[in-house]
């Protein structure tokens, strides 16, 4: 799998990225990403500070594995519904950020229409049934839901952003972070200035 060595650099680096920005915990999150007939995703179960290009799995397109030294993600099948349900998709990030989980817990709706950057990289976002982790139930559902939106907000879990690269999946989810934020914050002042139509 020496040819995709670059990409699994890149996966490993942005995760612990995500680690160090405090948008996933320390076993939490996964990022994925499909090239030709080939998926690479994070493991299970492994500190994502210490994440190195050698822990990254590499998959079928349907889920078979070629390569690992660890238990891949029980997000998995997830991931390959996702590529799946949108051909266009090379990147798939799901974490838990903070305020991300705030709203997914609280059921708060994220208003994209008070940033320019949320109009221009998210335009919408969609908030999925919830359903227990690693089930194909959750895969299906968030199939379902990144078919209308590249952001989908997980009950009780965390977000799902997909991309056609590493950099812009993660900018959408720190957009959607920095959202959620602000929706919270609007309970407490309600003179929020929103974009002109």
């Amino acid at each position: 799998m020496k040819q995709y060595l670059k990409q699994a650099k890149d996966i490993s680096r942005f995760m612990r990225r995500l680690y160090l920005q405090k948008l996933t915990t320390s076993l939490g999150g996964n990022i994925s990403m499909k090239i030709d007939d080939r998926i690479l995703i994070t493991p299970s179960q492994i500190d994502k500070n210490d994440l190195k290009a050698k822990d990254i799995a590499y998959l079928t397109t349907n889920g078979d594995i070629l390569k690992t030294k660890h238990k891949i993600s029980i997000e998995t099948p997830m991931h390959i519904a996702i590529y799946n349900a949108r051909s266009d998709v090379q990147v798939i990030i799901h974490a838990h950020p903070f305020w991300c989980t705030v709203a997914a817990i609280w059921g708060l709706q994220i208003d994209t229409n008070v940033t320019d950057e949320a109009q221009f990289n998210i335009k919408k976002m969609s908030f999925a049934n919830y359903y227990p982790m690693g089930t194909d139930d959750l895969a299906n559902e968030i199939a379902e839901k990144i078919k209308y939106s590249d952001v989908v907000i997980m009950p009780n879990h965390g977000i799902v952003c997909v991309g056609k690269t590493l950099i812009e999946t993660i900018e959408k989810l720190e957009i959607a972070e920095n959202l959620a934020h602000i929706s919270w914050l609007k309970q407490f002042n309600d003179k929020l200035t929103y974009l002109p139509r």
